[in-house]
């Protein structure tokens, strides 16, 4: 078991890397970041989707549907990125690189099982688990397991003095146009 802040960590464009306790933290579970996912399609043409992870020691866990045309590319080469990613300024993310491992996804032994309920919380995720069901149950999931052999990323909160870093998160919550400040 390897966890990711103990895979070299590259920084992108100058910018500063992440501690890696940060960035055990930054990918926790309890986290609810939407991860992209990029990866070939069948015809060799680069795609990207939105994602729900888990992270547990190491890895990163997802599921898709089986027979899906994610789960038909990923079959052919399951060589992937994933990017993850922090919407408020002044701004991190984490790119992994490597290859997935799919599985049938036995609901006994599901490291997904909950990820509903995490992005969406209980009420949200018993309506979202009714839409699915039926496909869920007519084809089946795959579980994807993502041990990460590169990480790249930034974290531009180390960029910045501690009052800057306050005042560009205020300034998102602020009544005037940004633009002003």
């Amino acid at each position: 078991m390897t966890l990711i802040s103990e895979v070299p960590f590259q920084p992108v464009g100058g910018q500063p890397g992440f501690d890696p306790a940060q960035l055990e933290r930054f990918v926790d579970r309890a986290r609810r970041r939407v991860a992209v996912l990029a990866y070939l399609r069948g015809d060799g043409r680069p795609h990207q989707v939105p994602i729900w992870y888990t992270y547990e020691a190491g890895t990163f866990w997802m599921s898709t549907v089986t027979g899906s045309p994610k789960h038909r590319a990923l079959l052919k080469d399951p060589r992937v990125s994933l990017t993850i990613q922090d919407e408020a300024p002044p701004y991190r993310a984490v790119i992994l690189e490597g290859v997935v491992e799919l599985s049938p996804l036995e609901h006994a032994d599901d490291p997904t099982a909950g990820v509903a309920v995490r992005y969406f919380g209980r009420v949200a995720a018993n309506e979202y688990d009714k839409l699915t069901a039926e496909l869920y149950a007519a084809s089946g999931l795959t579980l994807m397991a993502l041990t990460p052999t590169a990480v790249r990323g930034f974290d531009n909160r180390k960029a910045l003095s501690k009052p800057v870093h306050s005042f560009v998160r205020l300034r998102e919550r602020l009544p005037i146009p940004r633009t002003w400040l």
